[in-house]
Parts: structure tokens; sequence; C-alpha cells
């Protein structure tokens, strides 16, 4: 209870005006659902948030509100919420909450808790803020009025959504694609990568080289100049450019010097061969 309690109040101090985005009942506020939060306490007298049905010769199990920021449906927030009747239906397209999310109990017999989910692509304003107070029987500056449970008062806060936003639960979608034929600055990068494409913007200009290109070098040996203009690669890659594809004269029939000659072969027969060569496999033998 105290560490909920806690977070309750940070989370209460702290600036957020993201809409809220699921809303829950449960019979034990340490037991909200995971990215659920309670609200524990009032919000006019820093009491006891219990919801639950109170009388004077029995006491109810207790229910509490949990609002979420980032579960739900992606991309809905929380428009309204209502206060009903035991047996009024639901205007159309709200839902009712039937059921505590801990202990699966109908939360309340006289009572019944609806709420209205749109698509942010629809909504400019959505509930930001759920309070519950004791005294007050009105909303707050700032709160609208949903209604009163056994003897306590629901009140909700408005705040402005941008258009085509999106909840932070659904991840940011990344930069789109460019094209093969496009002017990229950088190299496409893979599904896995994390990183934006970085595209040069108006008016660009690549720079230029710091230094010229040195000259293609001259030929390679002396007496092949005619083959100088043979190169391994086009014209297209300067970094090559100028590199000669020649055979090394040493190994040209009319230049080779007498001194080189072809070593001798020793043939040998089919006996010799296997004897030089022949291999038990003792050992992988052995290890099977």
């Amino acid at each position: 209870m105290l560490k909920s309690s806690v977070q309750s109040r940070l989370l209460q101090t702290l600036p957020d005006d993201r809409p809220i985005t699921a809303i829950q009942i449960v019979e034990d506020c340490t037991q909200c659902p995971k990215g659920f939060y309670p609200i524990s306490k009032t919000y006019d007298q820093d009491s006891d948030a219990d919801l639950g049905e109170k009388s004077i010769f029995k006491t109810g199990a207790a229910r509490y509100l949990c609002l979420s920021k980032t579960e739900g449906l992606p991309n809905f927030a929380l428009r309204e919420i209502l206060l009903l009747a035991e047996k009024t239906l639901p205007p159309k397209g709200y839902s009712l909450l039937n059921r505590t999310a801990d202990s699966q109990q109908r939360p309340w017999k006289k009572r019944q808790l609806a709420y209205q989910l749109v698509n942010l692509k629809e909504l400019k304003t959505a509930i930001t803020d759920i309070i519950v107070c004791n005294r007050l029987k009105k909303a707050p500056a700032g709160f609208n009025f949903a209604g009163e449970i056994n003897g306590v008062t629901i009140c909700y806060k408005m705040g402005n959504v941008e258009s085509g936003s999106q909840t932070n639960h659904s991840p940011p979608d990344r930069p789109p694609k460019a094209s093969p034929g496009s002017n990229r600055v950088y190299p496409p990068l893979g599904n896995d990568d994390d990183y934006e494409i970085l595209r040069p913007g108006p008016g660009y200009v690549p720079p230029g080289p710091i230094r010229p290109a040195p000259k293609p070098p001259g030929p390679a040996f002396p007496g092949l100049q005619h083959q100088t203009s043979t190169h391994t690669l086009g014209s297209s890659h300067a970094g090559l450019e100028g590199v000669p594809f020649v055979v090394n004269p040493r190994f040209l029939t009319n230049n080779a010097p007498s001194d080189i000659r072809a070593p001798k072969l020793r043939a040998k027969t089919m006996q010799q061969i296997l004897k030089e060569y022949d291999y038990p496999f003792t050992v992988e033998r052995q290890l099977q």
C-alpha cells in the first residue's frame, strides 16, 4: 500500500499531459496490471480513494481505479467516462468496466462505469487525468464531473491532443526508405539498425576534392610502353587509374634469361605414391 501511495503521489506531482489510454478497476490497489497505476488517495482530502460499497452494517470489498498512459489499444485514448445506474445501457460507442482486473468480481451492484476510447487521429482533446473527491460534490476548477458513486465523486481533466500523434507504447515510425535513384549522402542501413537515413537538404552541393588527383603512373617496365594502356578497371574507378595489367617480363619467352629453367619432375609408380601418402586413420577410429 505504501509503495503504491508513493508512486501515485509522484505521478500526480510530475507534469504528465499525455492522454489516458486504458482504465481498469481492482480490488487491491497493489495488484494493478502491468503498466497501470492506482488512484489510491482522494484529491481533496488525501484520504483513501476506495470506491467500494459501504453501509452502516457492512463494508464491502474495496474498489480502486487504475489508469495507464502506455497500455491498451495502440493509438487510442480515453475521451469520456460516465457513471450510470445499474440497468442503464451505455451510449453507442461506450464500453463497461464489468469486472475487477485482479479478482474478476463485479465492481458494484447498483452502479456502472462506462468509458469511450477513440482513435487519436479523430481527437482534438482527450482525458489526461482522473481524480476522486471525498467531500467535493462538483468538479474542481479545470475538471469535468463524471458522476458520484458510494458517496465519492469522480472527475476528469481534458487536454489537447496533437493531430495524428501516437501514444508512447507504439514505437515511432522510421523515416521512409529512399528510392534507388534518389540522391543520398549515406548508403541505406539494414532493417535491424536504429539509425536514420540522412538526406541532403535543398541547395546542398557535394564537397569537391581537397587536392587534385595524382597523375597516372608511367609504364611499370621499360620497353613495354605499348602495354600501358591496358588497365585492370575502367576509368570510372579513379582510385586504380593508371594501374597497368601486364605480365612480368621474366616470364615472357622472348625476354627470359637463359639461367631460368623449369624443374625436372620425377615420375613415380602407383606403389610409390601409395606408400608415400598412405595414412591408416587409427586415431580417428579409436575416437568413435
